[in-house]
Parts: structure tokens; C-alpha cells; sequence
């Protein structure tokens, strides 16, 4: 079966803004019971002005099930990214979600002004691999601990639910050859090893168990003529971003090479100025004049006076 490469931002909006298969998804993600979820917003973008670049992310309110059967409502910031220089956008994108606000927005309101306060999980699905982290998903939770003793501690705070973040990252091109969690199974219709003709196309050699309706959804947009165009458009951006990004990273890595010969050589000079400094020292010491000193070593008479 083929289907659009839900690594393409094109193909995962599609099957995110299906409620009933954003929940399937989210839920297998979280490892956790959704009973409800929202798109509060469409998509995220924040610009990269110097490269013309946006990052996509997708905001979620959910109400999930926990293990005990209470209820709890949560934020999920969805975020998906297909090369590694996006994690320095990442970090752009939080910063300037804050720095970007006018003075007016953090004027102190009554509580009330500011709606209902709810925990955050973030969710990061890569397209490449981190070298130092060799898993396909991992789970960062919170842990408290108590500085005095080094010990983790079990509490319950308002404080600190609503203020840090739990964090799930999926690395799509580390999926394992046996497919033993839901999750694993899930990520074989993101299987870059599948790619067809054209990569925002994949075609499917074998359909994930427990997923077959999202393999029939992402399949449906495959004969939609118009969708394909805008696939190609993006794939098309990609291919000028895989050229700009490759620019870029050379003018950096030249930057960073020019960088460090320039203070190889100031090394080199300090070193070289004490050591003659250290001669001039010497010669002053056996009795030779300042103006010898100076013929002999270059150094200033007035700079040798105060050695």
C-alpha cells in the first residue's frame, strides 16, 4: 500500500487534524488513555529570518485517563523536525515565544484574567538520529530530588507539574527490525526505508498491526492531485533548504576553523612575548644595559624599565 510520507509536514497535518486518529496517536506516544483531544492551533511557525525557514509544531489539549482513573487535562506540544539543525530552532522558537511579548503582556492581572493552568508534555519527532542517544523513543520524565541527601523524593506539587515539562522523542530512523510495543509497530508507517519514487511517497511492504486505519487514511490523499502538488512544493523547498543548510553549515564550519586559528596564533604570540620577555628578565639580571636588552630582544626601553 502506498501512502504520503507522514514525515512531511503536509502528510502529518493531514492525519493530525483527523481527532480520532490524532488521539490513537497521542495515546500510543504518551502511553497513556485519551479520552479527548483538541488542536487548539493549527500550526506553530516561527521564522528564521537569516535562512527563510519555519518550524512546525502542533498544539493538542487532551484529557487523559491516568491509572488510577482519574482524570487530568493536558497540553501537548507536538513538534517535528526532518534535519538537526532544527534543534538550534527549537531552542530560537522558545526563547522568542517570551522575549517576542510586548511589555503590556506581563503587566501583573487578577489570576482570573489568565484562564485555567495546565501541565505540558512535549513531543519531538526527528527525522535523523542523535548520535548520543541510540533508542527510537525515549521518555524524559521529572524526577524531584533532594539536594541535601542526593534522594529522589515522591511529592505532589501544583508548582512543579505546571512549571516542568515531560518530554517524549521519537527518532523515525531507529526503528528496530522486531516490532514488539504499539509504538514501534505505529512507526513503520514513518519507515524512511520504504520511500518510493519521489520521498514524499511510501510504499508500504508490510502494514502495521493495530494502525491498518491510518495506513487507509494516509493512503487516501496518494490519487488527490493537488495534495501531491503540495508534497512536491515541500519536497521542492527541501531540496533548497538541503542546498541553503549545506551553505550555511560551511560558512559556520569555516567561521569556527578561522575562529580557532586566530586564537591558536594569539596563543603562539603570548607565548612567544613571555618567552622573550623572560630573556629580556635574564639579560637585565646578568647586567646588560636597557638599550642592549632592547637591541637584543626588540622589546620598548621603557616597556624593559619596568620588568
Amino acid at each position: 500500500m502506498r501512502i504520503v510520507n507522514p514525515l512531511y509536514d503536509t502528510a502529518f497535518k493531514y492525519l493530525m487534524q483527523n481527532e480520532k486518529y490524532a488521539r490513537k496517536v497521542l495515546s500510543v506516544i504518551l502511553d497513556v488513555e485519551i479520552e479527548e483531544v483538541h488542536l487548539t492551533q493549527q500550526e506553530t511557525v516561527y521564522p528564521d529570518e537569516k535562512r527563510h525557514l519555519t518550524l512546525f509544531r502542533l498544539d493538542f489539549k487532551a484529557l487523559i485517563i491516568e491509572p488510577d482513573g482519574t482524570k487530568k487535562t493536558i497540553l501537548i506540544e507536538l513538534q517535528k523536525s526532518k534535519y538537526k539543525t532544527d534543534i538550534q530552532r527549537f531552542r530560537h522558537y522558545l526563547g522568542s515565544a517570551y522575549m517576542d511579548k510586548p511589555r503590556k503582556d506581563i503587566v501583573a492581572e487578577p489570576p482570573e484574567q489568565y484562564g485555567d493552568i495546565f501541565p505540558i508534555v512535549t513531543i519531538y519527532i526527528l527525522g535523523y538520529k542523535l548520535d548520543e542517544l541510540p533508542y527510537m523513543a525515549v521518555t524524559v520524565n521529572r524526577e524531584v530530588i533532594d539536594a541535601a541527601t542526593k534522594q529522589k523524593i515522591e511529592v505532589e506539587s501544583f508548582f512543579i507539574e505546571h512549571l516542568t515539562h515531560k518530554s517524549h522523542i521519537i527518532q523515525v530512523r531507529r526503528l528496530p527490525e522486531q516490532r514488539r510495543t504499539k509504538l514501534e509497530k505505529f512507526m513503520l508507517l514513518f519507515n524512511q526505508a520504504w520511500i518510493a519514487e519521489t520521498k514524499s511517497i511510501l510504499d508500504l511492504e508490510e502494514l502495521p498491526e493495530g494502525f491498518e486505519d491510518l495506513a487507509k487514511h494516509l493512503h487516501g490523499p496518494v490519487a488527490d492531485a493537488k495534495f501531491l502538488r503540495d508534497l512536491e512544493a515541500e519536497e521542492e523547498l527541501d531540496s533548497i533548504f538541503d542546498d541553503q543548510e549545506a551553505r550555511y553549515l560551511m560558512a559556520v564550519l569555516e567561521k569556527e576553523e578561522a575562529e580557532k586559528r586566530e586564537a591558536e596564533e594569539r596563543r603562539q604570540k603570548e607565548e612567544a612575548k613571555q618567552k622573550i620577555i623572560g630573556l629580556a628578565k635574564f639579560l637585565k639580571q646578568l647586567g646588560l644595559s636597557i638599550r642592549e636588552i632592547a637591541q637584543k630582544t626588540g622589546l620598548g626601553e621603557h616597556e624593559i624599565e619596568f620588568l
